[in-house]
């Protein structure tokens, strides 16, 4: 951007166009980007002559593990639906065995969201069923699925095509994992893990007569586990390796830098079993202890050389948007279809992500400490080429000479003015549909053809985190989870410097509960009894609140709510940001 006023002005001192672009952009797909689809197939694989068995279903995998009177089932799908429907399958191809235990990999929602469909609430409550994770999987979840829920739940819709319709939706796949179809309200069936495995440790099992190593990884997710079968060779990774693709070392949809030292610490440490079978939780089983090997192999390689020569290059002062053209594509050596193939990861968003993650957003020019607000600067360069016709023309001429980038960044500047502006609207959606048919990286072609569905107005935004945000998913949580997430709701205007306490007493929870306002913040604590009024509630009447679907007066009326602290616990509620505001990625 630094010398974009300048490119500005000398475009547009070029003619305008005799007549209007055609905006109708004809479908397209890389043809290794439909290949690439085929290697994610819905199928019930068993490993070898283990008692091991890998479902790949719906853009996920579960994985059974059959005991001499039992089964263990590690991951559980991203919804009810989706472990219902595999459920069957276990049942149908498998075993009629009870299921004994649950390991959670890692604390992703399409690995951990399907638990209470495999076994009873109240079997995991009462000890009979238990369910491992690594000792950090309960803060992990909260920082990463619960702070920026709101945010994260709109980029996730964008990033996995969730709107997508027609030949965009026929093939688009997740180019980790395939089709994710999550129908319906996206139910949770969570239960929270009750048994850990240290960080950085391990745990020695035995259930249903099968011996089980968990050990912590902490690579693709820092409360990552993977599992080790001694008496038959198989170790299951998890999502260490991420599928037949590139690995998404950063998340666009939304996450914390993912650590790329621990990624390769977790690969070396699971080339070291030398199994016979690997069984991940993306893409098929792979078979061979030479085939095992080189792949953890080049794997860990790739890893550390698209690290390790970010960091020799932010060391040399290229800054975080200079980064993807000075890394440049990955060497010819480190080449393996598929598993180093961009599908789903890529090195560029990786690379701005170390940048952050390392040393912050600041490049170092004190000019972007403090920069003119976008807006003001938009109306500045437009006005400085001449107004708005000479940039809608420059616009429209680079996406007619096929420059799709030029002018989806022109359009960018006129929306930023008049976010009503359609005709900018509709040349930058078809930029971005340009853009998005021809790349082969499902994340980036999510961004592009959900994005252009933003601009034309054919984008519901209020559904998208719905699905994740509805009031059923919210009274199922924790009650420690339900509080963590209205901790990032209060809003100043309304909260001020109030200094206000309640205790909650929620029914089944024991302790009760301090919830505490001051200097617009909220905070809460287990074990405060006596320090301010009661409230007295179920679970679903907190998760009622929380969600912002019923108030404290409503509650009161149906008396689901009571106490002589109602009335605070109104006043904090009111100071709470509940309104759940549609989010525009594109349009802003």
């Amino acid at each position: 951007m630094r010398y974009l006023t300048a490119l500005l002005l000398m475009r547009a001192s070029a003619p305008a166009l005799a007549h209007a672009p055609d905006l109708d952009v004809p479908f397209a797909a890389p043809s290794n980007y439909t290949a690439h689809a085929q290697l994610f197939q819905e199928r019930v694989t068993h490993v070898g002559k283990t008692p091991v068995w890998q479902i790949e279903f719906q853009g996920m995998n579960i994985v059974v593990v059959e005991g001499s009177d039992g089964l263990i089932v590690l991951d559980t799908g991203m919804n009810r639906d989706v472990a219902t429907a595999a459920l069957a399958k276990i049942r149908a191809q498998i075993s009629t065995k009870p299921i004994k235990a649950i390991i959670y990999t890692h604390h992703h929602p399409d690995h951990v969201n399907g638990a209470a469909v495999f076994v009873p609430p109240a079997d995991v409550a009462n000890g009979k069923v238990p369910i491992f994770a690594a000792a950090n999987f309960l803060k992990e979840l909260s920082d990463e699925g619960i702070a920026t829920l709101p945010i994260v739940a709109t980029r996730a819709a964008y990033m996995y095509g969730f709107s997508l319709a027609g030949k965009e939706a026929e093939d688009f796949h997740v180019g980790c994992c395939g089709g994710l179809n999550t129908p319906g309200k996206n139910e949770s069936a969570y239960i929270p893990p009750t048994q850990f495995v240290d960080v950085d440790g391990a745990r020695d099992i035995e259930i249903a007569g099968v011996k089980l190593h968990l050990f912590h990884s902490g690579g693709e997710a820092a409360s990552h586990i993977a599992a080790w079968l001694p008496d038959y060779q198989v170790l299951i990774s998890g999502d260490e390796v991420q599928g037949p693709t590139f690995p998404n070392l950063h998340s666009m949809r939304g996450t914390k830098m993912r650590d790329a030292n621990r990624w390769i610490e977790a690969l070396r440490r699971m080339e070291r079993y030398n199994a016979a079978w690997m069984v991940p939780m993306h893409g098929p089983v792979v078979e061979g202890a030479a085939q095992i090997k080189a792949l953890l192999t080049r794997y860990e390689d790739v890893i550390q050389y698209t690290h390790d020569q970010t960091i020799r290059l932010i060391n040399k002062g290229i800054t975080q948007n200079e980064l993807p053209d000075a890394l440049g594509p990955l060497p010819e050596w480190l080449r393996s279809e598929p598993y180093t193939t961009e599908y789903y990861g890529a090195a560029a968003d990786a690379a701005r992500s170390y940048y952050v993650g390392y040393i912050s957003w600041f490049s170092g020019d004190a000019t972007d400490l403090a920069p003119t607000p976008r807006v003001e600067r938009a109306r500045r360069e437009v006005a400085l080429m001449g107004g708005r016709a000479p940039v809608l023309a420059a616009a429209e001429r680079a996406f007619t000479q096929g420059d799709a980038q030029w002018a989806a960044e022109l359009a960018t500047l006129l929306i930023a003015i008049a976010h009503q502006d359609m005709e900018a609207r509709r040349l930058k959606a078809a930029a971005f549909r340009k853009l998005g048919y021809a790349t082969y990286n499902s994340n980036r072609r999510g961004f592009y053809l959900m994005g252009a569905l933003e601009l034309e107005g054919k984008l519901q935004q209020a559904g998208l985190t719905a699905r994740y945000m509805n009031p059923d998913n919210i009274r199922k949580m924790p009650v420690a989870l339900m509080l963590e997430q209205i901790r990032y709701k209060v809003d100043p205007k309304r909260a001020g410097a109030a200094d206000r306490a309640v205790t909650l007493v929620v029914d089944g929870e024991g302790e009760p509960w301090l919830l505490e306002l001051r200097n617009s913040t909220l905070k809460f604590h287990r074990g405060q009894a006596g320090v301010a009024p009661i409230v007295k509630l179920g679970r679903s009447a907190l998760g009622d609140l929380v969600s912002g679907s019923q108030s404290v007066e409503a509650l009161v009326k149906a008396g689901a709510l009571s106490g002589e602290g109602s009335r605070v616990l109104h006043q904090i509620f009111n100071a709470l940001d509940l309104t759940g505001t549609p989010i525009n990625l594109v349009i802003r």
